[in-house]
């Protein structure tokens, strides 16, 4: 158990599960391109970094030159269907109510207006203090800024933080920030990839935060 006073979350794979929303405005962004499309599960396993490393990560290498071009046509598809699939993850509802007098805040590579109107869609963006977006650091994760900048901000100290995420630029960014690490496995990357990150502990439900953070 961990005495806490500030929750940090990623968003992607954490709060919400995006998945089929980002992998809809992935293909149908290949497929105007002239690009073959990629499975939902090679998508899935791609996000986490950004959009402009999501594209060169489904683009052909070769033509990384396009990559300006591909995300102008994502972020047009995307911003348009950001919860048509989307949806809380299990139970995220309940624990955000059960913190709601500890200082939450979010922290995402997914750019901040995006953010905000998935999370007041939602209707969760009322639980935290302060949230930063990918396009409000000049270092997205696994650089460390955005949890420096939230517990500058709320005043918190690290040894009383927890950051909450599903991959290892997660686990990265936590452990340069000094705050405690907690890997989400029902997320999008799975235990192996936190494992190997060396995240402080490893939850399969995010229920699992009521009995750690205290």
């Amino acid at each position: 158990m961990f005495r806490t006073e500030l929750i940090i979350f990623d968003l992607d794979g954490t709060l919400i599960d995006s998945s089929e929303d980002i992998a809809w405005a992935v293909n149908k962004t290949l497929r105007q391109m002239g690009f073959a499309e990629l499975s939902y599960q090679a998508i899935k396993e791609r996000i986490g970094w950004g959009v402009k490393v999501l594209l060169e990560k489904v683009l052909p290498e070769e033509r990384h030159n396009l990559l300006e071009e591909a995300r102008e046509i994502f972020m047009g598809y995307y911003s348009g269907h950001l919860l048509v699939k989307t949806k809380l993850y299990p139970d995220v509802a309940d624990v955000l109510r059960h913190f709601k007098n500890k200082k939450l805040a979010v922290a995402t590579n997914k750019p901040l207006n995006l953010t905000q109107k998935i999370l007041d869609g939602l209707s969760i963006s009322d639980y935290f203090k302060k949230i930063v977006g990918g396009d409000n650091v000049q270092n997205k994760k696994p650089a460390p800024e955005a949890i420096e900048i939230i517990l500058k901000e709320l005043n918190a100290s690290p040894k009383e933080t927890v950051f909450i995420g599903d991959s290892m630029i997660d686990i990265e960014a936590g452990k340069k920030a000094e705050v405690i690490t907690i890997g989400a496995a029902y997320g999008f990357r799975g235990r192996h990839e936190l494992e190997a990150a060396g995240a402080d502990v490893i939850i399969e439900d995010i229920k699992e935060l009521i009995s750690l953070c205290r």
